[in-house]
Formats: structure tokens, C-alpha cells, sequence
């Protein structure tokens, strides 16, 4: 059931994005000969909004063939041929999809935020680690600590970086206590993450006006965009092993899964991690992906004609076999992660 699920979860962020493709063929007048939700045979199919819909056999993502894209095709189109376009408004049709997987996560982690989440509270401290130096020290789970040094900090981040700069050396830290104000000295230790005094962020219930939620949502996809670029090059690294193993598509994906009946909160998080891997996968610049197709479209731009056939096809080729070569590269990982989490489970 959760195997179930997790695919169900993938295939509507897949069909999300193949939607923003054709939002944006439409706006630029393309119709499609068949957009289908779910793949395989056709169930049964239907017209609406000047073109032929179509339910597949299996409920994963969906598919599209906007019209004039196949040369072959006799049909004749009912909108504006997608190859008469101009290079440009291909582009934007392009870049639609994995721009419409970033705006489905924002609108998701929006969503949240304006319900209600637990947020970051600033540098208050949310929990002390026993035998650490903040509690040798006896710093207390609500202090909030406001500067280090005589440097004020108003963020966990900058928090971190001040200790970074004093790691192993004696250090003060300047701490608010209801209405009174500390000086509290102590060493940062060494650690393999860097400096630490032993205590964690607090976060605390809020539920934001629209206007923060999606300024928060939108620093939160940055931050998010980031991690998946930093952990993707992690497993190119280190594909049959190795910690970034916990935070690729295919370990979002079973997250999904396995937080789908115990936390909202946290499955919309991974979701819209997982709506941002699919955008960041999507740009790879193979021919049969976006980033590709965006790629030899600059390309006919720059020259004022499309790239050979011939080549095209070559290309095309190409990008099947280092399609093929990374799954294969990254499919023992993947799969060994699933195993490893049904037998523990």
C-alpha cells in the first residue's frame, strides 16, 4: 500500500507538470492532438475545450502531443501548429513544466504556512543536550540568545556562522531570559558539522498572513532548490552508498509514503521537495527533457534554423543511452534503499 501510494504521489507531481506545458502551448494558441492523465492504452477518451482527452490505463502522470509536433501527423490542426511558433514562445512552452513543478511546491508550502505550521522561532532555544557546554553552562530550553561576542545575531543561521568563527576558543554569549539579560561563557566544540554548544532551534506554532506565507514559501523553495542540487552531486559521487543515499527522488518518494497517514505538516513538506526535484530533473539537458529541447530551441534561435535532423536524432539516441546508464547507475542504491526500509518496516 505505501509502494501504492508513493507512485500515486509522484504521478500527480508529474501530471502537474505536464498540465503548466499545456496551460502555456494553449496561451500561445497550440492545442493537443490527445492529453492523457495516466499512461498506457486509452481507456476511453473525450473532447472538451477544442481537443481530444484521453484516461490511460495506468493512474501515473500524464502525457501530452501538442499538435504539428510529430511531422508525420496528417491531421490537420484545429489551433496553431507548435512548430510555427517562434523559437521564443517554444521556449516559454518548455520552461512551462518545470516552472509549473516550482510554482505547485510554493503554492503548497503557502498552503501550509497560511494554515498553520511550526516555524523557526528566531535563536531561542527550542532543547539543551545533556553534558553539552550550554548545559555545563546552564542555558535553558526558552533562552534566546542575541548576540556572541558582543556581535548581535537574530537568525539560527547567524548564530551558526558567529560560532563557527570562535570554534574551540572561549566565547560569550549575550542571552535574554524573560526580562533579564545574561553573558554566559563557554567553548564551541569541534564537530563533524561544524562548531556546537549543544543546543537545538525552537520552533513554535504560527499561522501567517497571506503575504508572509508565500514570502515564506518562497525563501523555504530556495532553500530546498539548493539542498536538492548539493545532494544530487552527493549521489553522482557516491551512488551505491553514503548519507546523501536518505535524500534522493527515489527516498522522497518513499517519504511520501511513509508520512501520508501520520503528519500533514511533514508530507507537504516532501512533496513540495519532491515537485522541485522533479523541476531540477526535468532541466537536465538531454534531448528527450526539457532542459534539452530548451536547449536545441536556443540553438535554431541563434542560427534561424533548426538543427539538422539527422543530428537531432543522433542527439536523441545519445540521450536514451545516458538515460539508461543513470538509471543503471543509480537503480542498486534506490533499490536497496526500499528494501532496507520495507524490512524495517
Amino acid at each position: 500500500m505505501r509502494a501504492l501510494l508513493a507512485l500515486l504521489a509522484l504521478g500527480g507531481l508529474v501530471l502537474v507538470h505536464e498540465l503548466a506545458h499545456l496551460a502555456a502551448a494553449r496561451v500561445f494558441g497550440t492545442r493537443a492532438v490527445v492529453f492523457s492523465f495516466g499512461i498506457g492504452p486509452p481507456l476511453f477518451g473525450f473532447r472538451a475545450l477544442g481537443q481530444r482527452w484521453a484516461i490511460g490505463a495506468l493512474p501515473f502522470g500524464g502525457w501530452l502531443r501538442l499538435e504539428g509536433e510529430n511531422p508525420h501527423e496528417a491531421q490537420k490542426p484545429s489551433g496553431v501548429p507548435f512548430p510555427v511558433l517562434s523559437p521564443g514562445r517554444r521556449l516559454a512552452i518548455f520552461v512551462a513544466g518545470p516552472l509549473g513543478s516550482w510554482a505547485f511546491a510554493v503554492l503548497l508550502l503557502t498552503g501550509l504556512f497560511f494554515g498553520g505550521t511550526h516555524q523557526p522561532d528566531g535563536t531561542v532555544i527550542g532543547a539543551v543536550e545533556p553534558g553539552s557546554p550550554a548545559a555545563r553552562t546552564h542555558l535553558l530550553p526558552g533562552d534566546r540568545i542575541v548576540a556572541v561576542q558582543g556581535a548581535p545575531v537574530t537568525t539560527w543561521s547567524a548564530l551558526l556562522g558567529a560560532l563557527e568563527e570562535h570554534e574551540d576558543t572561549p566565547t560569550t554569549l549575550r542571552v535574554e531570559r524573560g526580562t533579564a539579560t545574561l553573558e554566559v561563557g563557554l567553548v564551541p566544540e569541534a564537530g563533524s558539522g561544524g562548531p556546537h554548544i549543544g543546543v537545538r532551534q525552537r520552533y513554535a506554532f504560527r499561522r501567517l498572513p497571506p503575504a508572509e506565507a508565500l514570502q515564506g514559501a518562497l525563501r523555504h523553495t530556495a532553500l530546498l532548490l539548493r539542498r536538492v542540487v548539493d545532494e544530487g552531486l552527493l549521489v553522482l559521487a557516491q551512488p551505491w552508498g553514503g548519507a546523501a543515499r536518505a535524500h534522493t527522488v527515489g527516498a522522497l518518494v518513499w517519504q511520501t509514503a511513509e508520512l501520508a497517514g501520520r503528519s500533514g505538516d511533514a508530507l507537504v513538506r516532501v512533496l513540495a521537495a519532491l515537485s522541485l526535484a522533479l523541476a531540477l530533473f526535468f532541466l537536465l539537458p538531454l534531448p528527450a527533457l526539457d532542459g534539452g529541447r530548451m536547449l536545441l530551441t536556443i540553438w535554431e534561435g541563434i542560427l534561424g534554423r533548426p538543427l539538422d535532423a539527422r543530428v537531432q536524432t543522433v542527439l536523441q539516441a545519445a540521450s536514451m543511452v545516458a538515460g539508461i546508464l543513470a538509471m543503471a547507475w543509480l537503480a542498486y542504491g534506490e533499490v536497496r534503499q526500499v528494501l532496507s526500509a520495507t524490512v524495517s518496516g
